[in-house]
């Protein structure tokens, strides 16, 4: 009995083979099979070198997906760490106060029917008050009014799992110009980060990522960095980086 064999256990019991036994012959029964993998096992060897024929390339190519982080902001974009550190301490009570409300949303219904969890073109139609339709006919940049805000009433009775697939949306439909960026859906995409359960998922945390990537490109557009825009994009990548831990794309 070899050291390897010294150190195994034997999970099976199995009935020695006998000596008529035939290798060629395929197993007709459970045992038989247990008894020919016994049987290959003994007779290969403990250590096994390859034989390499061909020597090996020394300087190779891979392909890495290399995801890069934020833009960097552009001269006086960028906020001061005092104004960063502010909006978290403002979004964290936020948070506090939605998960109050939470709890005691089964006693008040909604104010209105909401859209199938899965149901992508009506969550889309009840954002924006039009279809992906008629977006891809008249032009996909255009102004995202919301038809429907979320009141605290709404956002309270959505269910987490569907807070996160809203924000996957939202963050879709911004990343591909189904809509351009507006205060309304500023106003969504702040609900349902405030509405985000801890710890986050890794599916959750990449979309996460992916919107303060997608802020960062949109706020580098910007013409002047008074835009009524800059601030909104500005705390969207302060809360990524920031409250859920992505520090790696924090504006410095």
């Amino acid at each position: 009995m070899s050291d390897c064999e010294d150190i195994r256990k034997r999970a099976l019991v199995v009935e020695e083979i006998d000596e008529d036994f035939d290798p060629t012959v395929p197993p007709s029964t459970g045992q038989e099979y247990i008894q020919r993998v016994v049987w290959e096992a003994a007779r290969c060897e403990d250590v096994v070198v390859a034989s390499v024929k061909k020597p090996l390339i020394k300087k190779q190519t891979f392909l890495i997906n290399n995801l890069p982080g934020c833009v960097a902001a552009p001269t006086d974009y960028a906020p001061t760490k005092e104004w960063q550190q502010l909006q978290v301490a403002n979004f964290s009570s936020v948070r506090q106060r939605l998960a109050r409300c939470r709890k005691n949303h089964n006693k008040h219904p909604p104010p209105l029917k909401l859209p199938p969890d899965d149901n992508y073109h009506e969550w889309y139609k009840m954002c924006f008050g039009r279809t992906l339709e008629s977006t891809e006919e008249d032009g996909n940049d255009f102004e995202g009014k919301a038809k429907v805000l979320p009141l605290l009433s709404i956002v309270t009775a959505i269910p987490h799992p569907v807070v996160e697939k809203m924000l996957e949306y939202e963050v879709e439909w911004l990343s591909s110009n189904r809509c351009s960026f507006s205060h309304d859906q500023g106003s969504w995409l702040y609900a349902l980060l405030a509405a985000l359960e801890l710890p986050l998922t890794p599916d959750t945390c990449s979309i996460l990522r992916n919107l303060a990537r997608l802020c960062s490109q949109l706020r580098a557009k910007l013409d002047k960095p008074d835009h009524p825009d800059v601030a909104a994009l500005n705390l969207f990548i302060c809360l990524v980086a920031n409250y859920f831990r992505q520090s790696d794309l924090a504006d410095k």
